[in-house]
């Protein structure tokens, strides 16, 4: 499934370097892991990621992934979470 996931440019350069690690979801979090959306939801996930880590737009950055259909759940429409262990 093609998802994308928001967050910012110092994050993204870690992601790409070793990838989505499970150990840096937020540990406050009441769903812990990694979050993806849609298409249609990228800009709620710019926006998200703006307010949450309190970043300049020109901070964010979108990744596209594909990942496989059953190591995600659906969290509503539009937004797919893979858990943390």
């Amino acid at each position: 499934m093609k998802l994308y996931h928001c967050t910012t440019r110092e994050r993204a350069e870690q992601i790409m370097s070793a990838g989505f690690l499970m150990s840096k979801a937020d540990p406050t979090a009441k769903i812990k892991g990694c979050w993806f959306a849609t298409k249609s939801n990228r800009a709620w996930g710019v926006l998200h990621t703006i307010r949450k880590h309190k970043a300049q737009l020109s901070d964010v950055v979108v990744i596209e992934v594909s990942i496989p259909k059953s190591q995600l759940t659906r969290f509503r429409t539009g937004l797919y979470v893979v858990k943390a262990d």
